[in-house]
C-alpha cells in the first residue's frame, strides 16, 4: 500500500536539507558586510545550481506524479477546491520565497548564523499615477513625479557568528555526612568506626579493581604478541610455499620450452652486465 503523502514528505525533506546548504553558503558569502533582504537572498539562492542528486530525485518524482491521478478535493459546502499554485522554481531546493521565509530562514536564525536587523536604505519609489492629486495641492515637478530616493527602515538578513559553547564541568556531589551530634558518645564512636571501616573497604576494593585491570591488560598484551608472532610465522610459511611452487613451475616451463628459457636467461645476463657497468661508472 502506497501513501500519497510519503513522496511529498521526502521531497520536502530533501529540499529543506539542500536549501539550507545553499542559503548558508549565500549568507556566508554575500551577507557579511551588507545586509540582504529576503527578496535579494532568494534571488541569490536561485542562482546557485542544485546538486545532481536532487535533480534526479525531482525527475523521478515528476515521473511518479505523471503516472498518478490527481486527487479532487471538496470543501464543506461541496465546492471543489482549487489546486495550490505551482512554485516559481519547482526544480530548485529554494523553490519559492515563501519556502525560504517560513521553512529555511527560521532554522538558520535559530542556529544563530544569521541576524534579522533593521537598517536604513535609500529606496526609490515610483510615482503612483492611479491616485489623483488632492484638491488644492500644488503640482510636483517632473523629477519628483518620477520618484526620488527616500530613506526608509527595512528588515535585512546579516551573517553572524554563533557563540561558542562552553561545556561546564560536572559538579561533584557532596559526600553524605551523617549528623551524630544527638547520639551518645559510645554510639558516636561506633558510627565513626563504621565509617572508617567503610572507607577502608572502599579503598581496598578500588585497589583490587585496579590490580585486576592491570593483570587483564597484561594478559591481553601477551595474547596480542603471541597472535602477532603466530600470524607472522604463518605468513612467512605461506610465502615460502608460494615461492617453492613458483620455482617448480618455472623449472617445468624450462623443461617444456628450453629455447625460450635460454633466450630469457641470455637477456637476464645482459641486463645484469649493464647494471654492473652502470654501478662501476657511478662509483
Amino acid at each position: 500500500m502506497s501513501f500519497p503523502w510519503l513522496a511529498q514528505a521526502s521531497h520536502n525533506k530533501a529540499a529543506l536539507s539542500e536549501g539550507l546548504k545553499i542559503v548558508r553558503k549565500v549568507i556566508a558569502r554575500d551577507a557579511k558586510k551588507i545586509g540582504l533582504s529576503t527578496t535579494e537572498l532568494y534571488k541569490l539562492s536561485i542562482r546557485e545550481p542544485p546538486p545532481p542528486t536532487y535533480s534526479r530525485s525531482i525527475a523521478a518524482r515528476e515521473e511518479h506524479d505523471e503516472d498518478t491521478v490527481p486527487e479532487v478535493k471538496y470543501g464543506k459546502a461541496g465546492r471543489r477546491r482549487a489546486a495550490p499554485p505551482v512554485p516559481p522554481h519547482p526544480r530548485h531546493p529554494v523553490r519559492s520565497i515563501s519556502f525560504l521565509k517560513h521553512s529555511i530562514l527560521p532554522i538558520i536564525e535559530g542556529e544563530q548564523y544569521v541576524r534579522h536587523i533593521r537598517e536604513t536604505r535609500l529606496v526609490t519609489r515610483a510615482a503612483d499615477k492611479s491616485r489623483p492629486a488632492p484638491r488644492g495641492s500644488k503640482q510636483q515637478p517632473a523629477s519628483a513625479a518620477r520618484g526620488s530616493p527616500v530613506e526608509t527602515m527595512v528588515w535585512l538578513w546579516r551573517s553572524a557568528t554563533p557563540p561558542k559553547r562552553v561545556e561546564k564541568p560536572p559538579v561533584p556531589r557532596p559526600p553524605i555526612v551523617y549528623d551524630c551530634s544527638h547520639m551518645k558518645a559510645s554510639k558516636r564512636k561506633a558510627h565513626r568506626t563504621r565509617d572508617e571501616l567503610a572507607a577502608k573497604r572502599a579503598e581496598l576494593q578500588e585497589r583490587r579493581d585496579k590490580l585486576k585491570a592491570e593483570a587483564r591488560h597484561k594478559v591481553e598484551v601477551e595474547r596480542r604478541t603471541i597472535r602477532r608472532t603466530e600470524g607472522r610465522a604463518r605468513h612467512q610459511a605461506e610465502e615460502r610455499a608460494a615461492l617453492s611452487v613458483k620455482e617448480e613451475r618455472r623449472k617445468q616451463w624450462e623443461q617444456k620450452n628450453p629455447l625460450l628459457a635460454k633466450a630469457f636467461a641470455a637477456e637476464r645476463e645482459a641486463e645484469e652486465q649493464k647494471l654492473k657497468k652502470l654501478r662501476a661508472t657511478l662509483k
